[in-house]
């Protein structure tokens, strides 16, 4: 078992204010990380080599998971699928997030693709 105190892992955020990801839990199969996005930016993200879920602890936004567009709030879970393309943009209030991923090499990414315009 293994028990994580959020409290400390948000202080850490409020005394590293450069850092946008704390790795919570770092297992074979999974991987659990606490992130956050400070409003009026966007993030792009690489896809990961396995399944992710955002769980939104706090905040508010938009998410695009390959060419489906969804509104998020506290509360909310988004399902990225391995190898899926996914942003995080328009965040109104700073957004902060319990990510999972999981798979064989979980924390694993691919570049993202360049885009031709």
């Amino acid at each position: 078992m293994t028990r994580i105190s959020t409290t400390e892992l948000f202080e850490r955020f409020d005394e590293e204010t450069d850092r946008q990801h704390f790795e919570v839990l770092d297992e074979e199969s999974m991987t659990v990380e606490v992130a956050r996005y400070a409003a009026g930016t966007a993030e792009p993200k690489n896809p990961h080599t396995g399944d992710e879920i955002y769980y939104i602890i706090s905040g508010s936004g938009m998410v695009r998971a390959g060419d489906e567009t969804y509104s998020v709030e506290a509360g909310d879970v988004v399902y990225v699928e391995s190898g899926l393309e996914h942003d995080i943009f328009n965040i109104e209030e700073d957004i902060t997030a319990l990510l999972v991923l999981a798979g064989e090499n979980p924390a694993e990414y691919t570049m993202r693709e360049e885009s031709e315009e």
